[in-house]
């Protein structure tokens, strides 16, 4: 007997031993990344969204302003927009372009808000109880009387049929359709509870939105392959007396820190991604200038070099379309918005009732939260394309598939004096561009707060 549990005590030793030297291995190699991850200053998955408005916290502190909305007569204002597609989507570039033009309808919608916006409230309450006997029961025969599924069938026809109408009506008045009155049961119509509570907030807003200028932009991406575009902006009495005499081509008394043009055009190929828009800028002589980003995408067609020709024309055009569009607004947009919000609650209780004898009476409740929003928005611009011309046209390679190109247009006094010297720039040459990681790139900053 003590050599058997002598021979069992060794067995467990020596598995437990085993088990010991396992696992200790096993945790050697996982402590290390648990640790890793347990750490606070290792931020694993930082979302794309996150990042864009850290950016946008940081950057409007490099102005000089402590936050965003008005300081000193000039107003500040953020928007972010993430990208439909991924790059892995062949109409990745188109999304990309149709996110920046998302983003700054955003600023422009905050910035007519503020500038022009009324807001209407309304709220509905409505309360609705029938609590009578007749409401909640009906009278049926006896199960062991003669003829009881004839005289059953009578009494639910007879009594339904003059409280149906009068309900329909009571729950027509309540905001029940008909076409749910077709499909609703007898019993369902008997409605003894209805509370609803509705408040609409409509908010809208019309004018113009020239001289509200980007001051900087942004592409955040994340681990999963997500972007968000970022995007700053100001209005100022100055950035709108700028636009006026623009508009009305006469040479404007305002003057600022002049700039060579070239100080706008990105040095690095992979900054064109991260930099849209217009920029308010002073030309060498201290008159007011606009610098205006455009760019167009596309993606090859196989081996076909004629379409694949066609393609790269397009993208272009659509990119200097792009760019002259991004002045017009600049300089005599006009935007309409409108947004409705309703929020609130509706709870319904109503009756129901096996049709047999002697069956119990059911309360059934239904409760709906209302949350329901509607934003739209529409813009328009016109504008004289004399004093524009291109200082600089780019191409870009995104991870070898989407080709992206672009055209930089400047809109200056000099130009509109003699509209026949455009100046002329050769094409960027293509930059291969690493595969997606987290990060973030923005544009260069080009103002000073005194600018605007």
């Amino acid at each position: 007997m003590k050599i058997i549990k002598y021979i069992f005590l060794s067995i467990i030793i020596v598995f437990c031993s085993s088990i010991f030297v396992n696992s200790a291995t096993i945790d050697a190699k996982s402590v290390q990344e648990q640790n890793k991850i347990s750490n606070p200053n290792n931020n694993v998955d930082i979302s794309a969204s996150d990042t864009i408005d850290d950016w946008a916290d940081k950057a409007i502190h490099k102005f000089g302003i402590d936050g965003f909305g008005e300081h000193n007569g000039k107003f500040f204002f953020y928007a972010s927009q993430s990208v439909a597609l991924k790059p892995i989507d062949p109409q990745f570039g188109d999304a990309l372009i149709n996110a920046y033009d998302k983003a700054m309808m955003k600023l422009q919608t905050k910035y007519l808000m503020a500038r022009f916006g009324n807001v209407v409230v309304n709220k509905i309450k409505s309360f609705y109880s029938d609590r009578s006997t007749d409401a909640k029961n009906i009278e049926l025969p006896r199960s062991d009387s003669k003829g009881f599924l004839g005289k059953l069938l009578r009494v639910l026809n007879k009594s339904l049929d003059v409280k149906e109408k009068k309900l329909d009506k009571e729950l027509l008045s309540l905001g029940v359709s008909e076409d749910d009155l077709k499909h609703m049961t007898p019993k369902m119509k008997k409605d003894i509870f209805r509370d609803k509570f509705i408040k609409q907030a409509i908010k809208k807003a019309s004018g113009s939105i020239a001289g509200l200028f980007p001051m900087q932009t942004a592409l955040a991406t994340d681990k999963r392959g997500n972007y968000v575009v970022g995007v700053i902006a100001v209005a100022s009495p100055k950035t709108i007396q700028i636009v006026k005499d623009i508009r009305l081509h006469r040479k404007s008394l305002i003057r600022g820190r002049g700039k060579d043009v070239k100080e706008f055009v990105p040095q690095d190929p992979k900054k064109y991604l991260q930099t849209f828009g217009v920029r308010l800028a002073y030309d060498k002589d201290g008159t007011p200038m606009i610098v205006s980003y455009g760019m167009g995408s596309y993606v090859l067609d196989g081996g076909d070099d004629y379409i694949n020709d066609q393609y790269k024309s397009e993208a272009k055009e659509n990119a200097k379309s792009n760019a002259d569009a991004q002045i017009a607004e600049i300089v005599n947009g006009y935007l309409s918005v409108r947004q409705v919000r309703k929020n609130g609650e509706e709870i319904r209780k109503y009756v129901e009732r096996e049709v047999k004898a002697n069956s119990d009476t059911i309360e059934k409740s239904i409760k709906n939260i209302i949350k329901i929003t509607n934003n739209s928005a529409r813009s328009s611009a016109r504008a004289s394309l004399k004093g524009i011309s291109t200082v600089k046209t780019w191409r870009y390679t995104l991870d070898k598939k989407i080709k992206f190109v672009g055209a930089i247009r400047v809109w200056r006094y000099s130009t509109l004096e003699a509209v026949e010297n455009f100046g002329k720039h050769k094409r960027e040459v293509k930059h291969k561009h690493r595969k997606y990681q987290e990060n973030l790139g923005e544009s260069k900053v080009v103002n000073d707060i005194n600018d605007f």
